[in-house]
């Protein structure tokens, strides 16, 4: 039996786990914003009256000195210094998503700052995803998730650094405790799936053998067209773009045109791909393939005909779901600014970063207080712990007394074992 790629990705926890409908990922992401809403309000609703009772409480001490004549004015109790209780205006799951998205592309610059490659990169903003997928960033602030995970990246695509250098390089207020604080309640969120198959290493190959094909070396599976030769010349005289005429090419010509589109799909990946919800919804196959797509079309289908033959039931599914990844793809903010103008990019990126500032500064109005020092949570989950092994060693101790009792008893009753002596 031969194992394809295909195979072997759906035997991966990403697909077992991680893989979705567009309109489940919408309602387990309206899911979380809602019991995230009920919590936040909730406990904020919690520490308010726990604030008023204390402020109520100073009020009797203050009243009780007046009456003893140590007092003050009653314009300076608490309740003439209490505020008006308002609802919280808590994010929206549309708002929701803005902000991780916004983050995703932040961890591209974090990338960049620190010279990670591009797998440990890809791997942090997958696990960002993921994150979110079943928290909210109301309960968890995105920068602070996002730091940890960029660390925990580099330690899954093996690209260690000392803990203490990155958080150095994190900045002046950021210490080691900060960076591995929410580790824990990162790594159970991803369910301890910590494998991303990314499309990298199939575009190069897809490339070399395209690069095969113009050089009529090509080994594969032809369809009709019959060995290596026909395959080249079939690929030399493709159109440059759908729907123009066919033309012959020199074989130079052709390789270029295939590093050409072999660049800009894999900028697309890196730049683009990696920041939609395309690795939730699609095979990395299918997402190397549109991306491809877009890059050079007539290039790309002839491709897949020759992996694919027209004649295939599957062939026009498959190509229904490329041209949806493909879409994808290419209605994300980046890709459609990159082909604008320089002034009308400029005022569309502008309005997008006032829009994002809003939404930050309206999640620091709504966030969990309960979550807000992810360090002393981790220090009072640590104390929890050891609080708890100590019960359980005391639980353990009063077990093996009692055992041993009702064996003494036994032995007065029954008489001791037989590979015992007798006391």
């Amino acid at each position: 039996m031969q194992l394809t790629e295909d195979d072997l990705y759906r035997s991966s926890t990403q697909f077992r786990n991680w893989s979705f409908t567009a309109s489940q990922l919408a309602a387990q992401r309206l899911k979380i914003n809602v019991q995230a809403t009920e919590r936040v309000k909730a406990n904020v609703a919690r520490l308010r009256a726990q604030r008023g009772n204390d402020a109520v409480d100073n009020g009797m001490d203050t009243v009780m000195d007046k009456e003893n004549g140590s007092g003050t004015s009653g314009a300076n109790t608490p309740d003439a210094r209490m505020q008006t209780v308002t609802e919280i205006n808590c994010l929206t799951a549309e708002e929701e998503l803005k902000i991780v998205n916004e983050f995703c592309e932040r961890a591209i610059a974090l990338g960049n700052h620190y010279s990670f490659p591009l797998n440990v990169v890809a791997t942090c903003i997958q696990f960002l995803r993921r994150f979110y997928l079943y928290n909210s960033p109301m309960t968890y602030h995105v920068n602070n998730i996002l730091r940890t995970i960029m660390f925990l990246a580099t330690k899954v695509e093996l690209f260690p650094i000392h803990v203490s250098q990155y958080a150095e390089g994190a900045g002046r207020n950021v210490t080691s405790e900060d960076v591995l604080a929410p580790e824990y309640i990162i790594v159970q969120s991803l369910r301890y799936n910590l494998d991303v198959r990314h499309p990298f290493r199939a575009i190069k190959a897809g490339h070399m053998e395209m690069l095969e094909m113009a050089r009529g070396k090509y080994q594969g599976p032809a369809g009709e067209l019959g060995g290596p030769k026909e395959v080249q010349a079939k690929i030399c005289g493709l159109p440059v773009k759908v729907g123009a005429q066919a033309m012959k090419m020199p074989e130079k010509k052709v390789e270029e045109r295939i590093h050409a589109a072999y660049g800009v799909a894999t900028n697309t990946l890196r730049t683009v791909a990696v920041l939609t919800d395309a690795y939730f919804l699609y095979t990395p196959s299918q997402i190397w393939l549109a991306a491809h797509l877009l890059a050079d079309e007539p290039l790309t289908l002839f491709y897949l005909s020759l992996k694919v033959p027209t004649s295939s039931p599957i062939h026009s599914k498959l190509l229904t779901t490329l041209r949806n990844c493909a879409s994808l793809i290419s209605s994300h903010r980046l890709y459609v600014n990159a082909s604008l103008p320089a002034a009308e990019r400029d005022a569309k990126e502008a309005k997008h970063k006032a829009e994002i500032k809003t939404l930050v500064q309206k999640l620091k109005n709504c966030r969990d207080p309960d979550k807000v020092d992810l360090v002393k949570l981790n220090q009072a989950q640590k104390r929890d712990a050891v609080q708890g092994d100590a019960l359980e060693e005391s639980k353990a101790k009063r077990r093996k007394l009692a055992r041993e009792g009702y064996e003494k008893e036994s032995d007065a009753f029954w008489g001791p074992e037989l590979g015992k002596k007798a006391e």
